[in-house]
């Protein structure tokens, strides 16, 4: 019986932070979040967003990371804590993220509260 209760009091502890984790994140998206809009290319077990109206789609497929960010003027890479946001994004479809900053590195890295395919 005992450990019946402190197994129930695990889960809704754990279930707690789970809500506030999550309402926490979509505060931040809805007060102060940037968006941004681009192209997903997954590419050696990393996400990148290149934001370039010239993209094709091809070249997602086709060229190496490196030669993307040769090819286009902004190229990042994506640092997404929820992966079953990516579950029906493909290589080469057209997303908008929402973040709160861009670290400078090349590529930049930009850590994304939220993404969604448009």
């Amino acid at each position: 019986m005992k450990r019946t209760i402190n197994i129930s009091v695990l889960i809704l502890v754990l279930a707690g932070l789970w809500f506030l984790g999550d309402w926490s994140q979509q505060t931040q998206v809805n007060e102060g979040a940037t968006t941004m809009e681009g192209f997903i290319v997954f590419q050696n077990d990393a996400v990148y967003l290149v934001e370039d109206t010239d993209f094709n789609k091809d070249d997602a497929e086709n060229l190496s990371i490196q030669e993307i960010i040769s090819k286009y003027k902004f190229v990042a890479k994506l640092n997404i804590s929820n992966s079953s946001s990516l579950k029906d994004i493909h290589n080469g479809d057209k997303v908008k993220i929402w973040y709160l900053e861009i670290l400078e590195s090349v590529p930049a890295k930009i850590k994304v509260l939220k993404i969604e395919k448009i």
